[in-house]
């Protein structure tokens, strides 16, 4: 249980910290709701990112949310050896239903959240909703750039998985302290961080933060939600015996910042050239079946 309060632990500060960017991003520098009203519909998007680039990138709510996250892997290190012989227990492992619900949870964290915002992307310029297509255009992003920083750092780590044997001895099960510099890009040794973990909390980061800004009323709900979900993909990879407790807690502090900063990035940017030219418009042809068109004007 103690890994399991850790983790969720850590996802209710993400979750909350997350609102309150969510709400602060409307306070003080908001633009009244009579301005916007009397604001031509094609400068109100606009207007709006500019009211918010004057916010800190670094705002006392992620300084928090960091102290927590590094309290939290702290404690995790500490107790990697001791929380992975428990969840490897006997008991636990011939639990079939837990086998079902770690496999199915796993699955989460890696094909899954692609498939599910490029679908939101896809979905948003077929039915002509921009909030919905930016929100899976923004969140594939933030799955991507995740990806690719978490595969840098396992390959740069190179910590050796709970599976792998100790190399010591006088060790008679695996050793949560050892590290092959450079040698992270094979399977054995690519255990920290946590890639599935992530990639879940990269997904629930975006899209909570896309929420917050278009729907906050519905906060109460999905986000606990994401944020559960991303939870039980960590603690799946424990169980499969694929990661340590730290690498999951520093997989969801990775996942957690990269998809809110991400997002709140594009929001006060806009778009660009780039994911002008490379998102597709997605409609219907006059022969009434799908069409996928791309802008072929490269960016500058």
């Amino acid at each position: 249980m103690r890994p399991l309060l850790a983790i969720l632990a850590a996802s209710t500060l993400a979750c909350g910290a997350t609102r309150a960017a969510g709400q602060s991003s409307t306070s003080g520098t908001a633009v009244p709701v009579a301005a916007r009203a009397s604001r031509p519909t094609g400068q109100s998007a606009a207007v709006d990112s500019v009211s918010r680039r004057g916010q800190p990138w670094i705002s006392k709510r992620d300084m928090f949310l960091a102290s927590a996250f590094v309290l939290g892997a702290t404690v995790a290190v500490i107790n990697d050896a001791s929380w992975d012989s428990r969840m490897q227990a006997p008991s636990l492992q011939r639990n079939g239903t837990l086998h079902s619900l770690a496999g199915g949870a796993s699955s989460l964290g890696s094909g899954g959240p692609l498939v599910f915002t490029t679908g939101l992307l896809a979905g948003g310029r077929l039915f002509g909703s921009d909030r919905v297509a930016d929100a899976g255009l923004h969140s594939t992003e933030a799955i991507l750039l995740s990806a690719a920083a978490t595969s840098l750092l396992k390959g740069v780590i190179g910590r050796a998985r709970p599976y792998v044997p100790s190399s010591d001895p006088n060790e008679s099960g695996p050793d949560a302290d050892v590290f092959r510099f450079g040698r992270g890009f094979g399977a054995d040794y690519s255990s920290f961080p946590s890639g599935h973990t992530t990639v879940a909390f990269t997904t629930a980061s975006a899209l909570t933060r896309e929420l917050f800004d278009a729907h906050s009323q519905a906060r109460w709900v999905v986000g606990p939600l994401l944020y559960g979900g991303a939870t039980a993909v960590g603690l799946s990879r424990m169980y499969k015996n694929k990661h340590w407790a730290s690498d999951v807690m520093a997989g969801a502090a990775l996942g957690t910042f990269i998809g809110g900063k991400l997002v709140a990035y594009k929001h006060t940017h806009g778009s660009n050239r780039l994911e002008r030219f490379l998102v597709p418009n997605v409609g219907a042809s006059p022969t009434g079946s799908f069409a996928l068109s791309w802008s072929l004007t490269p960016p500058r």
